[in-house]
C-alpha cells in the first residue's frame, strides 16, 4: 500500500519499490498493490489497483512548478489523512477476496493510521519508514500515533533504528532493512560512456563535474540555495575549472532557477539531461540543512554509489552509513567546507579513484536489492507463520 507507485521507473522512492514487487513475482510469491495516485494507469501486468486520493490545497508547495501542482495537493498530510478512509475501503474490499499473509504500507498517512488495527483486523502490519524529519512541537506524538497499529516498524537506517528505540518503541517492533538498487543494473559508466556524455554537455577540459539534483526526500530550495553557494565557494577560487549541473525533475523545474547560471553553473530540467549528467559525474553534492533529520538515505545517493559516484553531503544522522568519509563521499558542515572538499577532489586524481571504488563497495555491501529482499521476506514470512 503506498502512493504513486506506478508500472514504471518514474522517481528514485518508487523505482525501489518496483524492483521489490517484481523481485516477489520471480519468487513465486503472490500479492497486489494498492497505489494512491492522481493518474489512471494501464498496469501492464502488474498487481496494480488504483485509489484515488483527495487533494488539499493549502498553500503553494515551493517545490512544484505550477503544471504539476496536482502533484502538490496530494503531498502533503492533510490530503493523505483525508484520503485514509478511502484507502482503508479498498485494502477491506480487496482483503475480502484476496487474503493476505501481511499488508505493508511504504508511506505514513498520518497519526489517524492509529485506527488500522481497529479497521483491518488481526493481519500482520508493517510499515516502511524511510526518513525522520521533525519539524513541529506535535511532530513525535504524532510519528508515534500513526505507528501504533503495526506490527513492526521498517526504518531505512540504523540511526532512524536508535530514534525509534529513544522513542519507547520496544526492539522487538523495529527492524532495520535499508532500501537500495539493483547493483547489476546501476553499473558505473566506461570511460566511453562518460567521455560521450561530457561532449553531450559541452565539456571539452579536464572539469571536475559536480552533480545537484532536487528534490529528493527531506529537501526543498534551502538544499538548492546551499549547493549554489558552494558553487560560488569553489569556482571563485578554481574557475573554469569545475563544472556544475542543478539537475530538477519535470515537476521541480521553474524558469525562474535559471539565474543561478553563470559560467561552471548549468540548470538542467529533464530526465534525459539528468541522466548524462550522472554519466559523467565526479560526484554528487546533496546537502540536507535540517541537521535534526535522520538521512534515509535518499535514493538518489545509492543509484550514484552503485555507479560509483561518490556523495558530498552534510554531516547529519544517518548519512555516515552510506557517505563513509574519506571512503565514499565526505560529510561537512557548510558550504564553504564543502567548497574546500570539492577543490581537494579537483586537484587530486588518485582520492577521486579511491572514492569512485569505494562508492561501488559501499553499495555492493549494504544497498542491494537482492540481499534487501530476502530480508522482507524473512520479515513477512515471520510473522504470517507467527500469526
Amino acid at each position: 500500500m503506498g502512493s504513486r507507485i506506478l508500472p514504471f521507473r518514474h522517481a528514485a522512492d518508487k523505482n525501489f519499490w518496483l524492483d521489490i514487487i517484481r523481485g516477489l513475482q520471480r519468487l513465486g510469491h503472490e500479492l497486489e498493490v494498492l497505489s494512491v495516485t492522481v493518474e489512471d494507469f494501464p498496469n501492464q501486468g502488474l498487481p496494480l489497483r488504483r485509489v484515488p486520493p483527495i487533494p488539499i490545497y493549502l498553500r503553494p508547495d515551493s517545490r512544484f512548478n505550477p503544471d504539476h501542482w496536482r502533484l502538490a495537493g496530494t503531498n502533503n498530510y492533510a490530503s493523505k489523512t483525508i484520503t485514509l478512509p478511502r484507502i482503508v475501503r479498498a485494502i477491506r474490499r480487496r482483503t475480502a477476496e484476496f487474503r493476505p499473509d501481511a499488508i505493508h504500507f511504504i508511506d505514513n498517512y498520518g497519526p489517524a493510521m492509529a485506527g488500522l488495527r481497529a479497521a483491518l483486523g488481526k493481519t500482520p502490519l508493517t510499515v516502511s519508514a524511510p526518513t525522520y524529519q521533525p519539524n513541529s512541537p506535535l511532530y513525535d506524538l504524532f510519528l508515534q500515533a500513526s505507528f501504533l497499529s503495526f506490527d513492526v516498524i521498517v526504518p531505512f537506517s540504523d540511526a532512524y533504528r536508535r530514534r525509534l528505540l529513544d522513542l519507547g518503541f520496544p526492539p522487538n517492533r523495529v527492524r532495520c532493512i535499508r532500501w537500495g538498487v539493483d547493483v547489476d543494473v546501476f553499473l558505473p559508466p566506461t570511460a566511453a560512456d562518460q567521455e560521450a556524455a561530457r561532449k553531450q554537455l559541452h565539456l571539452d577540459g579536464d572539469e571536475l563535474v559536480v552533480l545537484w539534483t532536487g528534490f529528493p526526500q527531506q529537501t526543498d530550495e534551502q538544499e538548492l540555495f546551499s549547493a549554489v553557494r558552494t558553487a560560488e565557494v569553489a569556482l571563485d577560487k578554481a574557475p573554469s575549472r569545475i563544472a556544475f549541473f542543478l539537475c530538477l525533475k519535470p515537476e521541480h523545474f521553474k524558469e525562474t532557477y535559471r539565474r543561478f547560471e553563470c559560467d561552471g553553473v548549468r540548470v538542467l530540467g529533464t530526465a534525459d539531461a539528468f541522466r548524462t549528467a550522472r554519466t559523467c559525474a565526479d560526484i554528487l553534492l546533496s546537502p540536507i540543512m535540517n541537521t535534526r533529520s535522520t538521512a534515509a538515505p535518499p535514493l538518489v545517493w545509492v543509484e550514484c554509489l552503485a555507479m560509483g559516484i561518490p556523495i558530498l553531503t552534510t554531516d547529519v544522522p544517518g548519512a555516515g552509513e552510506a557517505v563513509v568519509e574519506q571512503e565514499s563521499g565526505f560529510r561537512v558542515r557548510s558550504p564553504e567546507e564543502a567548497g574546500e572538499r570539492l577543490l581537494e577532489m579537483r586537484s587530486d586524481p588518485a582520492l577521486r579513484q579511491r572514492l569512485r571504488e569505494g562508492a561501488r563497495r559501499i553499495a555492493l555491501e549494504r544497498y542491494s536489492t537482492t540481499q534487501i529482499l530476502n530480508e522482507y521476506v524473512e520479515l513477512w514470512s515471520g510473522l504470517a507463520n507467527a500469526a
